[in-house]
Order: C-alpha cells, then structure tokens, then sequence
C-alpha cells in the first residue's frame, strides 16, 4: 500500500518518454485495426453487391426498382470508403503527432541532462576551488575594547 508519501513530486524522467512510446503503439494498433475494418467492408462490398443480384429475383421490391436499390447500395458503399479514410488519415496523424511529441520529448530530456552536467561541473569547480584556498583565519585572538565594558 503507498500513500502519498511514498510517491515523489515529480515524476520519473522516463514518464514522458514512457507515455508518447505508448501512444505510438496505440496508434498503430488503431492503424492496424482501422485497416482490418476496411478490408473487412471491402469483403462485404463485393459480397453484397453478389447478393444483391441473386436477391433481385426473389424479392419483387428488390427487382422492380433494382436500378435504384444498386445506386443506393453504391452510394453507402462511397460513403463507407469516405468515412474510411478519413478515419485512416486520422489515424495516420495522431501517429506523426505521437512521433513527433516522441523527439521533442527526447530533445528536452537531452537538454536537461547536458544543463544537470553542466551544473555539477561547476559545482566540482566552486568545490575544488574552495579546497585549493590557503585557509584563512577569520577569528584573530585580538584584545577587546573595553569602551564599553562595565
């Protein structure tokens, strides 16, 4: 069990970098399954269209106004397709973006070591500056005033 205590204020380095990895794998996934869809309603599509024509007989409805029935199940197959790709393009950039935020992520993570290593450099200095000074007496054995000594 952690209590507030236990965690750190800031989180760790790797937290960022940790999360856009995960939202490029997420965006694959999506890409992958996105794309599974619409092979799948391609399938369909040409599936359909099949079982439209072998329909057109059994069904009056169907063969009376075919012409009609075939314009509209093309049309929602355009529609389909539209959707698509416009889902694939999305898609497509929320992994660049993901990509992107990715090496931004890696250039400050570089800028902040190169800044930590800059400071503990100086820091050594100050350090071995100060231990290369000849000590100084700053409390002389003097005599005191007695001006105000009562």
């Amino acid at each position: 069990m952690t209590t507030d205590l236990d965690t750190p204020d800031t989180p760790p380095l790797d937290a960022p970098l940790e999360f856009w990895e995960q939202r490029i794998k997420a965006s694959r996934w999506l890409i992958t399954k996105t794309t599974a869809l619409g092979a799948s309603a391609a399938v369909l599509g040409v599936l359909g269209q099949g079982w439209l024509e072998d329909a057109a007989p059994l069904f009056p409805f169907i063969s009376q106004n075919y012409g009609i029935w075939q314009a509209g199940y093309l049309l929602s197959l355009l529609i389909i397709f539209v959707v698509w790709a416009a889902a694939m393009r999305q898609k497509f950039g929320l992994l660049e973006n993901s990509k992107k935020g990715f090496q931004v992520q890696l250039r400050i993570d570089e800028q902040n070591e190169r800044r930590a290593q800059r400071a503990r450099e100086a820091r050594e200095r100050r350090q071995k500056l100060e231990e290369d000074r000849d000590p100084v007496l700053f409390f002389k054995s003097a005599s005191r005033s007695k001006k105000f000594d009562y």
